[in-house]
């Protein structure tokens, strides 16, 4: 930045509007300078005037300011509306069930390009001091910039509930029970499975934690844990006289191939607190912003569990033989070592004692390799035995066996050929399988009738495949099933789900390779709805393909000339016109020709020909396609030839879609009468003379309630919000002329002065004319005069603003 750049907000703004094309570039580039700056500068001090950046960021370094209000400060003076949003949140060093008044804070709404985004400023700003320099350096949370509404919710809870920006907003109680989830676990695109409240209670003394995650990401993560008990219910614990050693000995972490499942014992009853922690791989460390070996260990959630069992010395579960740093089962540590797994890719192996396992690896080059079986009571030099490794070319086998009941840790250490030194490349789990109240033989057969019952029904696949984990898990005797389940998964339910895949895409290559694939089946006969079903939707596309194929490979220098008219010939406006209509544009935004260029300038998913190629006809009611048939049924094909290149295509399309959409109202409205017959049919009979007559999808008209829509649009407190079915078209209409008038006073105004959520002020003559800003909050340009300089200056002043 050139000198003094930043001695007024005028040339600063200047400085970092350039090159910015809308306003959504123009706030990050506002949020990277402040992320930048030192606000502990000495430099700082002459400072005098306060009405400068440099003079608001000396406030700050007196503790008379903060940064959410320089944010604010100068996305406002870059003429884009921002607001100040109060409530509380769940910080780092927030637990679940402290106390709310911990929990105050503030972030800011930024309103840019006609959407709200959230930004919580002061922990996108995050700072820590770097031991090596001994400087203050700013750590990147970028995840706290722009959030995504639907997870910045589950952290940050706004007193006005309209400010979430969600359709279904969270109550307080709802808010508070949500287990505490922190950025990490959004970026790596986590799920909780189960439980789904942050506060559980469990009456058996186990609790199950399951977290599923994309299986691209399963090779390169792993979990760690934190059990902390919080709170005693008795006397005899709280003095500690039972309470174990070692918790994490009763956490037993199993990967499986898209979860990890936690399995929890708590051996004496009280308030648990559990945390997920990440360890990733050297790939995953750039998703979080991490940069060093330290910040390789992140936070996920945590869930607060409440157990009311107390556990007798004889009743106990066991603890586990160890706590491996590298988790159980194979993961990202095995592969670097050398070993990828063949036969067993969980942590846990079922076995009975006197039974023997072959436990396979390939090696993926010359190591050697060492094993070691572990139990809490039993010597190691009496479990040497139990082990054999057997090595034939890049294979290895461990021959295991358990000599009694109970839990031990099959360690594997791997080094380098040549090397001195070994290191722990995975560890195994063995147990025997939990006793039943079932006789064993009326347990296979359980599962094996399970088994069959999914495999000749189309139940779901989910259900096939844990009735398949289950029959290997307690070693089933195997008839055929494994190989038929394996079939059915792939045959049936892939095919199926690739079909379902391909009519959502509407992609008539992958419609055909569905298709094909569907027919070469074992299974095709039971497939034949959804093969019905994925060849309508080719044969539709493909109908569509002679009238789409001009417009998806229409020059971009033939859409320039059509979109450079000055005072275009009728013919091609209203051509336009009713292509537009029929992509959902208001006929009021579509009259005047410099509102099509307009819209014919846009980019992105909002293009012209995207906006074609994605249209379907079930979008688009007849009444619609109807308005825009009447706008250029005085035309033909051969007038529009005349006139100009493109403008035939368009027409083309227009006509040849009305008339599919024509097909699809004469289709349905044949299916109603259809339905309207058999009613009748049934209302003739005696038995149904009571029954209800009404037909499916309609509406009496005296059961009508208001329709409310809150979402993330700048206005949903409004009227327009609150319609009837039947004029929810014109409430649109009305709703894109809305002028509102947004304040500028950074203060949280009260219930006199302003009500209104999103900075609607109905009063304006309070307000000096240079503090007012308005927007026409419409998909339209406004037709008035161009938009303000990104550096207006709109009179905001630092001792306006409270600390």
């Amino acid at each position: 930045m050139p000198p003094n750049t930043n001695r007024t907000y005028d040339s600063l703004l200047k400085y970092l509007a350039q090159g910015a094309t809308n306003e959504t570039q123009l706030v990050t580039a506002i949020y990277f300078w402040m992320r930048l700056q030192d606000y502990a500068s000495p430099s700082l001090d002459p400072e005098k005037a306060d009405d400068t950046p440099r003079g608001y960021m000396k406030r700050i370094k007196e503790d008379k300011g903060d940064r959410t209000d320089f944010f604010t400060i100068l996305c406002r003076r870059a003429g884009i509306p921002c607001r100040i949003i109060s409530g509380i949140g769940k910080d780092d060093d927030y637990s679940i069930g402290g106390p709310e008044r911990d929990m105050t804070t503030r972030w800011c709404a930024v309103f840019a390009d006609d959407e709200w985004r959230l930004v919580h400023v002061e922990w996108a700003l995050r700072w820590s001091r770097d031991p090596n320099q001994n400087v203050t350096q700013s750590r990147i949370w970028e995840f706290y910039f722009f959030t995504d509404p639907d997870e910045f919710s589950t952290i940050c809870l706004p007193d006005d509930f309209r400010w979430q920006l969600l359709n279904q907003a969270y109550s307080r109680k709802e808010f508070l029970n949500l287990p505490h989830f922190r950025p990490p676990f959004f970026q790596l695109d986590s799920t909780l499975l189960s439980p789904k409240a942050g506060s559980v209670v469990t009456h058996n003394g186990r609790q199950d934690v399951e977290l599923g995650f994309p299986k691209h990401r399963m090779e390169t993560i792993q979990l760690g844990f934190k059990l902390d008990y919080k709170q005693p219910t008795n006397k005899e614990t709280q003095e500690g006289s039972t309470f174990p050693s070692n918790l994490k000995k009763y956490v037993f972490v199993n990967k499986k191939p898209s979860r990890f499942l936690f399995e929890l014992v708590f051996p004496v009853p009280g308030r648990y607190l559990f945390d997920v922690y990440v360890v990733m791989d050297d790939d995953e460390k750039t998703t979080t912003g991490s940069t060093n070996e330290s910040e390789a260990v992140h936070r996920l959630c945590q869930i607060r569990i409440h157990s009311d069992r107390e556990f007798t010395e004889e009743t106990l579960p066991e603890p586990l033989p160890d706590t491996p740093a590298v988790g159980w089962g194979p993961g990202p540590a095995c592969r670097r070592l050398g070993l990828v797994p063949l036969s067993d890719f969980e942590g846990v192996i079922y076995i009975k004692p006197g039974e023997r396992r072959d436990i396979r690896f390939r090696m993926l080059r010359n190591i050697d390799v060492q094993s070691q079986l572990m139990h809490n009571y039993l010597p190691i030099y009496e479990l040497v035995e139990q082990v054999e490794s057997i090595v034939t070319e890049d294979e290895l086998c461990l021959r295991t066996q358990i000599p009694e009941e109970g839990q031990y840790a099959l360690k594997v250490f791997s080094r380098e050929a040549g090397s001195k030194e070994f290191h722990l490349a995975c560890v195994y789990l063995l147990r025997q399988r939990e006793r039943t109240r079932l006789p064993e033989k009326h347990r296979d057969k359980m599962l094996r009738t399970r088994l069959q019952h999914h495999i000749s029904s189309n139940t779901s696949q989910r259900e096939l495949e844990d009735a398949l984990e289950m029959f290997t898990c307690y070693n089933v005797p195997d008839q055929g099933e494994r190989k038929r389940a394996a079939l059915k998964l792939k045959h049936y339910w892939d095919v199926k789900r690739e079909l379902h895949v391909a009519v959502k895409g509407r992609n008539v290559r992958v419609l055909g390779r569905a298709l094909e694939r569907a027919h070469q089946s074992m299974f095709e006969a039971e497939l034949q709805e959804d093969i019905h079903r994925t060849a309508a939707m080719l044969e539709s596309l493909e109908k569509r393909k002679g009238y789409m194929h001009p417009i998806a490979r229409m020059d971009p220098q033939t859409m320039l000339e059509i979109r450079n008219f000055t005072r275009p010939p009728r013919i091609v406006h209203d051509v336009m016109m009713s292509t537009y209509l029929l992509l959902g544009e208001q006929r009021e935004d579509v009259q005047d020709w410099e509102q099509i260029q307009w819209l014919m300038g846009r980019q992105g998913a909002m293009s012209l020909q995207k906006r074609i190629l994605c249209r379907r006809p079930e979008d688009v009611t007849l009444v619609l396609a109807e308005d825009a048939s009447a706008v250029m049924d005085h035309y033909s094909l051969e007038k529009t030839r005349e006139v100009a290149n493109g403008i035939s295509a368009f027409y083309k399309w227009n006509k040849q879609f009305i008339r599919e959409v024509q097909r699809k109202e004469m289709s349905e409205k044949e299916m109603q009468e259809n339905s309207q017959e058999l009613t009748q049919e049934l209302s003739d009979h005696d038995t149904y003379k009571d029954a209800d007559t009404t037909i499916p999808g309609s509406r009496a008209t005296n059961d009508w309630k208001p329709i409310v829509v809150v979402g993330r649009g700048p206005s949903p407190g409004s009227k327009a919000h609150i319609v009837k079915p039947e004029m929810e078209s014109n409430a649109e209409n009305k709703d894109s002329e809305q002028t509102v008038t947004i304040t500028t006073d950074l203060t949280e105004p009260n219930d006199e002065q302003n009500s209104h959520p999103f900075g609607v002020n109905s009063d304006t003559s309070k307000v000096p004319e240079i503090a007012q800003k308005k927007f026409i909050f419409s998909a339209m340009k406004p037709k008035v005069s161009p938009s303000p300089s990104p550096v207006s200056y709109a009179g905001w002043k630092p001792e306006n603003i409270g600390t």
